[in-house]
């Protein structure tokens, strides 16, 4: 037990030497920036940044140029040199968006015909916003699809979880309909339980797609 007590007592002083030597390398200059930190300006600040005057800070709206000056003034109250255009703290970005025309967008759902059948089935046309939104990331004038539709349950291939949504599944030149987020669990073992994995996100929904699409391999 003395040799055992002996070695806690020489770890321990190890420990604090070490502790002790770490706080003296560090610069001054640093542990003023440390001590100058404060939770209430920061959540202050969130809470401005995230209000809903600021509309949701799109890109291009009135919400994000509001947001995008409040930061310049605390870069400028902070004394940080501008490093933007024409010795601002902004800088000129393009960006290309889309929005969708609700009149000139349209979506049916029309069941396959079984062969030998000349019964005209039954079609269910959805209506723009009320039952469906769009996003066209290729950005282009406009979009034409007709193609069938395959659940793939999650949209997620997940070996650690021996987890196979697109097992045996041809997805080639169809539109894929999957849930989102992950698979319910309260195991943080399997998809992490009640947290968020990266397979219940949207990108990966997108990934995971595109891989077993048309550009699949």
């Amino acid at each position: 037990m003395i040799q055992i007590r002996s070695a806690i007592r020489v770890a321990a002083s190890v420990i604090s030497l070490s502790t002790a030597l770490i706080a003296q390398s560090i610069p001054s200059a640093v542990k003023a920036a440390e001590a100058s930190i404060d939770g209430e300006k920061i959540r202050a600040q969130v809470r401005f940044l995230s209000d809903d005057l600021l509309e949701g800070r799109g890109p291009g709206l009135r919400g994000s140029e509001i947001a995008a000056k409040y930061i310049a003034t605390q870069f400028a109250l902070y004394g940080l040199k501008p490093g933007g255009d024409n010795g601002t703290y902004l800088q000129q970005i393009n960006f290309v968006g889309m929005k969708a025309i609700p009149e000139k967008t349209t979506m049916s759902l029309i069941p396959a015909k079984p062969a030998g059948n000349s019964i005209d089935l039954y079609s269910i046309d959805l209506k723009y916003a009320d039952d469906y939104t769009v996003s066209n990331r290729t950005l282009t004038p406009s979009v034409d699809i007709d193609a069938p539709i395959v659940f793939v349950g999650y949209g997620a291939i997940a070996p650690e979880f021996q987890w196979y949504d697109y097992a045996g599944v041809d997805v080639k030149g169809k539109v894929i309909l999957c849930i989102v987020g992950d698979p319910p669990s309260t195991d943080r073992n399997f998809f992490g339980g009640d947290a968020l994995t990266y397979y219940g996100r949207w990108t990966y929904k997108f990934e995971e797609a595109a891989r077993r699409g048309p550009w699949a391999r």
